[in-house]
């Protein structure tokens, strides 16, 4: 540790702090204001099956603990059904294999809206996508959504650091991902050249190992 200085370091670790700090607040903000619009949707949330815990993701294969991923995951049941068969939530990712595919250098709020539950403990997103341990039937639709066709189940990333008040929350994470699932096209939402906020995906090819 000879090239390390010690305010450095201190600081190193009052900004990590204060990141989750943040992180959580956002991650109850945008849980509230997800939930409210599911329900103004018609649709019904599985409040018994709603954990109250946070789940956290650490570096893969790493011995600092330190966190570098949250995940919510809010089961829906749709008109008629008798237990969950939708899931809605968001995977915030920081940092190592959560955001690491090719051209991508920001942190990431993954909107999702799946027909499996999915967190740290199930399937999440960590790159790359691996042939024999995750569904790639998927497509990328306009350089923004991902779209698996066996099940319909839909996702997108925003830039974290894009996400500067409540307004935001609603107008990139929460109301897209409502507009996804009632059927309107990526393009409809998006426009043809998605703007700064939404994380661009490569080709499908470069997100697989």
């Amino acid at each position: 540790m000879e090239n390390l200085k010690g305010k450095n370091l201190v600081s190193c670790f009052d900004v990590v702090n204060q990141t989750w700090k943040e992180v959580g607040l956002m991650s109850d903000r945008l849980t509230a204001m997800l939930s409210k619009e599911i329900v103004e949707n018609k649709l019904r949330i599985a409040d018994d099956e709603v954990s109250d815990e946070d789940d956290l993701a650490e570096f893969f294969k790493d011995y600092s603990n330190v966190k570098i991923g949250l995940a919510k995951c809010i089961p829906v049941k749709t008109r008629g059904a008798r237990k969950p068969d939708l899931y809605f939530g968001f995977q915030i990712s920081l940092a190592g294999n959560l955001i690491d595919f090719h051209g991508n250098e920001d942190p990431i709020v993954y909107m999702i809206r799946f027909s499996h539950e999915f967190g740290f403990g199930h399937w999440y997103f960590k790159f790359p996508l691996a042939k024999d341990e995750d569904d790639l039937d998927f497509n990328v639709e306009n350089e923004v959504v991902l779209r698996w066709k066996n099940d319909g189940s839909i996702a997108y990333g925003v830039k974290l650091l894009s996400l500067k008040n409540e307004h935001d929350l609603l107008d990139l994470c929460v109301k897209p991902l409502m507009s996804l699932h009632n059927g309107n096209s990526t393009k409809s939402i998006f426009g043809d050249d998605p703007e700064q906020p939404f994380v661009r995906f490569p080709d499908k090819s470069k997100l697989i190992a």
